[in-house]
């Protein structure tokens, strides 16, 4: 079962969030408590360099790479 995070006022998600997991059978003080974790995530990998999106440069690098990689196992199957 998942449950969304649609983006729209903090609040009113996370009152929605904990009451759509309550509603499915989560107890109302894990529900909470899962909220108030997810909270403290957001707020530190907000300013995280690490959790940025892939630029269309990185993505391309990636791409190759995995093609490269693809073609070198050909290669050798091959052989």
């Amino acid at each position: 079962m998942s449950f969304s995070r649609p983006a729209t006022a903090h609040g009113d998600v996370a009152e929605r969030f904990t009451r759509a997991m309550v509603d499915a059978g989560t107890d109302p003080a894990v529900a909470a408590e899962l909220e108030r974790r997810i909270e403290i995530i957001e707020r530190a990998e907000a300013t995280d360099e690490s959790r940025r999106p892939f630029s269309g440069r990185e993505i391309a690098l990636y791409v190759g790479v995995s093609v490269v990689a693809v073609i070198i196992g050909a290669v050798m199957v091959a052989l």
